[in-house]
Formats: structure tokens, sequence, C-alpha cells
């Protein structure tokens, strides 16, 4: 038997806890034990974008036998440990990393077999962007030696952050003399102010709430960090590239009213704030325009090469682990109570940016 958590689509802070029958395992699949997998913020983003960018697909429950009309499974990134396979190219004992839902079993069809893991060839999964499809073995990749506790936490997050910095150098910054990032405290926003801060051609400033900002500050990573109550502090004169964790209609409007025509880009990365105001339209300024990585990711891997990417992205993440050391605490728990409090943390954006969340069910 196996528990599954599941979310109503429409409304977030309505979930169940669901058990299913496992049932004998079909020829070609796998069995596995999920966990340990990370709660952030970018999980409510894939929600909140679940039906325009598909998020919802990858677990839907009805192919999983659960017979449950306007819920979902909300994807997670995470580990899971094969616990019975009748695939002989994957035995038991293997230690994958991938996008799972929150559940404690899945059953897995590997295909496209390499030396370094798999995709999910289960039916639906198939025609799904091959981002969130594929499967790493572990042990086979020498990324996952150091931090491994970290990797769930950050490295999906930290990916996007790389590629935000790739995108903008690439675009250099738009013309821009400065990049504006809003939830600065966030995760996807540390690692991209980091990046920034690495590359050293521009200055990186930070809009968070007036509880993070003394954490926010001594990360380092911000040459300026204003809270959302003192954005008329800013220079409105500076041309400005925006990258909007957020997705708070309120908060960029008077963003908008502030740089006005300014705002040279606009880059919408996350709906951290779910619950916030609908994006604006604005009258002055270059409309908000969505960030989508694992298209960019194509785009890099067909320039670099999969190695290439992965040795570019490398020479960014190990270091930023490094340092992630020094801010970054770990928490870790089996219990469901501490995954729904945390949830609702989440969900009510109450969460210290100084930790991190780990769970298995």
């Amino acid at each position: 038997m196996t528990q599954t958590l599941l979310v109503n689509r429409t409304d977030f802070s309505d979930i169940a806890l669901v058990t299913t029958d496992d049932g004998d395992l079909k020829d070609g699949f796998i069995r596995t034990k999920v966990g340990p997998w990370a709660l952030t913020s970018n999980n409510i983003t894939y929600m909140v974008t679940g039906d325009m960018i598909g998020y919802w697909h990858f677990f839907e429950p009805k192919h999983y036998g659960i017979d449950m009309v306007g819920f979902g499974r909300m994807p997670v990134w995470g580990y899971a440990e094969v616990t019975e396979t009748k695939c002989e190219d994957v035995p038991v004992g293997t230690l994958i990393y991938g996008f799972f839902p929150i559940t404690q079993s899945l059953d897995m069809k590997p295909v496209k077999l390499t030396s370094i893991g798999f995709q999910d060839g289960k039916g639906h999964r198939t025609k799904l962007h091959p981002v969130y499809n594929s499967y790493t073995f572990v042990n086979k990749d020498p990324s996952f030696v150091a931090h491994r506790e970290l990797q769930p936490v950050l490295r999906p997050l930290f990916t996007t952050s790389f590629l935000i910095d790739d995108f903008l150098a690439d675009e250099n910054f738009f013309t821009a003399e400065q990049v504006l990032i809003l939830s600065a405290s966030s995760k996807t926003a540390m690692g991209t102010a980091y990046c920034l801060k690495q590359r050293g051609s521009i200055k990186v400033a930070g809009l968070t709430s007036e509880g993070n900002k003394t954490f926010t500050q001594k990360t380092g990573f911000y040459d300026e960090v204003f809270t959302y109550d003192n954005i008329t502090n800013m220079n409105p004169d500076v041309k400005t590239v925006v990258v909007d964790m957020a997705g708070n209609g309120t908060v960029m409007g008077t963003v908008y009213e502030h740089f006005e025509e300014n705002i040279v880009y606009n880059c919408m990365v996350g709906k951290s704030h779910w619950k916030g105001s609908p994006p604006v339209t604005p009258k002055l300024g270059a409309p908000a325009k969505m960030f989508f990585a694992p298209d960019r990711v194509k785009l890099r891997v067909k320039d670099w090469g999969g190695e290439g990417f992965a040795k570019n992205l490398s020479a960014r993440w190990l270091p930023f682990c490094d340092n992630a050391q020094n801010w970054l605490n770990i928490q870790s728990s089996e219990h469901v109570t501490d995954l729904l409090k945390v949830y609702k943390d989440f969900l009510d954006g109450k969460t210290s940016p100084a930790k991190g969340y780990m769970f298995k069910i």
C-alpha cells in the first residue's frame, strides 16, 4: 500500500492523503521508494503554472489508479531507491534523482537508458518535456558526490538561476545598468544574484520583505537590498532589468510606476506569491515575459553539447554549494504532520530563507 498527497488544483490549501494498492509490477518497469525530496517555493510555482506549462500532467492521479477529480499531485525534486525491478538494466538498490510526486512509491518504465540515467517511458509521460522526465543514476554522476543533501533543495533552483544569468548576459542585459530581483531572499533569486555577482559586470539589487532584509544583505550577493515598502527609495533613473520571482501584481505595479520606461526588460520567473494580484500591463516600461528554463537548457545543450553544459553549470554550482553552507540549514523529517505544516507555511509565505526542507512520507 502507498500513501500519496493530492492537492486541489484550484485551492492549494485543500489537500488529501490517500492510500492506494501498488499491485503487481509490470514487465519493463521498476518500483521505487520515493524520498527524501525537497519542498521549496518553486513547487508552488509548479502548481500555479500547472495548466499553462503542464506540470499537473506529469503525475496525473488517473494514470496511477487514483480517482480524484479536480485534484493533482504537486511535483518535487528528490531521490528514490529501486526496491523491485523487471528491467534488468536497473537493479534493486539503484539510487536515482529526478522529478517525483509526493508519494511513498512510484512505478516507472526506464527507456533511453544511458550510463548515467534514463527517461520514464510510462505512456502519458513520453510527450512531456524531457528535462522533467530524465532521471540520473546518483552513483554514476560525480556532481552528486559533494553536498548530496543540498542537491534536491538547491540544484533545480540553481539551474534556473544559472540559466537566467546566462540569458541576460547573452542579451547584454538589454542595455540595463542594474538587475533588480524581486523576492530576493528566495533560493532561486539568491542563486541568480550569486551568478550575476560572480560575473561582476552589472549592479545587482534585491527587493524583499522587511523581515528578510538582514538575511538577504548578509549573503553578500546583492549590491543593495530594498524592502517592498521602500521601493520609491531606489533611483528611478537607472535603466533596469527586473527578474520577478514573486509574481505579485501589486508589487510589480509599484515597481513599474516608479521606474516607468527605465524598465527595459521584465523577466518573469516564478509565482511564489500565489495569492497575489495578477500580473499588470504597464503603461510605460517593458511588459513581463515568462522565462521557461527548459527551453534555455535545450538551446545551450545545442550550443555547448551535453558535457559542455554540465561543465559550465558545475563551474558555478559547486562553489555556490560551498557558499550555501554558510547560510542554509537543512531540516529533514519523515512525519506527515511536519510536511503539512511546512507546506502551509510556504503557501502563506512564512518559511525562513535560511532553511531548506527535506521529507519522506
